[in-house]
């Protein structure tokens, strides 16, 4: 049971996110007069991985690396649009943001955010007299790239690890390799903190699950009456979900239809079928996941509209 002492604040969780977001938020920090960097890693705190998929062969990480105690790192940098990005690494985030209190006065004030470019993010605060326990989970599809020449054996998935200084900047260190197939990440650390005179133990811990997928070359919608009968039929391929700048694909609801049944053809010519029943309303929400030329699965959401 919470003692007044150590009582949750609100503003320090944020709701689980569902499969039907791949783009997370990550709160814009307060502005602040400039303090130095502490330069101590052994202080720093782990936070959470930065994928990156890159060829197996022939391969620079840039030249933008420094050097911070005794490791090599790349820090992160800071987007107009709020998130983080290292120079010369594009890739997948799964990370916590620790941010400041907003009131110096109020340790409590301090949130929590993350970035993150996966599926299924859930992210969980449990606060207990003893300290606070946070923990994030999520999934990233990957499969065959596009170009003719490759082969999925040559590429291969680098865990970079992401740290956070204690005055809120963020870098990675270089991290683990690995090769094709489905494999699960997860690390979990714990630190002290001490607040208003009171030693907390406090942990973090951070899953990714990485689960490969066959390229989905298109999906058609059938769209049947009570019946059976066939009222209308959609096709979306793949150029097509890929090119959508919102990742939302509007499927038009003919009148009467009483179930839709999804067919997704798959590379080499596999097929997969699914059934699904609209609302009472005629809605329904459905998420599919398309490769782009690397790989890399894109998420579209699917939403009927009325004619």
């Amino acid at each position: 049971m919470m003692t007044a002492k150590r009582r949750p604040d609100r503003r320090f969780l944020i709701p689980a996110v569902g499969i039907a977001l791949v783009l997370l938020l990550v709160l814009l920090r307060p502005v602040s007069l400039a303090r130095p960097e502490a330069q101590n890693p052994a202080q720093d705190r782990w936070v959470g991985y930065y994928m990156v998929l890159r060829p197996t062969a022939d391969y620079e990480l840039g030249g933008n690396w420094e050097t911070y105690g005794d490791t090599k790192i790349l820090n992160a940098q800071r987007q107009s649009d709020g998130r983080y990005a290292f120079t010369d690494l594009e890739g997948q985030a799964l990370f916590f943001d620790f941010l400041p209190p907003t009131d110096p006065e109020d340790p409590y004030s301090a949130t929590v955010a993350f970035q993150s470019d996966v599926a299924e993010v859930v992210h969980n605060t449990h606060i207990t007299d003893t300290g606070t326990t946070h923990s994030l989970s999520g999934k990233l599809y990957f499969g065959p790239a596009t170009t003719p020449a490759l082969s999925q054996q040559d590429y291969i998935w680098t865990a970079f690890q992401v740290y956070q200084r204690e005055y809120g900047s963020l870098y990675l260190t270089r991290g683990q390799s690995y090769g094709s197939g489905g494999f699960i990440l997860k690390q979990e650390t714990k630190y002290t903190s001490t607040i208003n005179g009171s030693t907390l133990q406090d942990a973090l811990s951070v899953e990714l699950r990485m689960e490969e997928i066959p390229r989905l070359e298109s999906c058609t919608f059938f769209q049947l009456d009570e019946n059976g009968t066939l009222l209308d039929q959609t096709t979306l391929t793949e150029a097509e979900a890929l090119a959508l700048t919102d990742g939302s694909y509007q499927l038009p609801l003919a009148e009467g239809t009483d179930c839709i049944l999804i067919r997704q053809d798959e590379e080499r010519d596999g097929q997969t079928y699914t059934t699904l029943t609209p609302q009472p309303d005629g809605s329904f929400t459905r998420d599919l996941w398309f490769l782009d030329e690397r790989g890399i699965g894109v998420q579209v959401m699917i939403q009927t509209i009325s004619e």
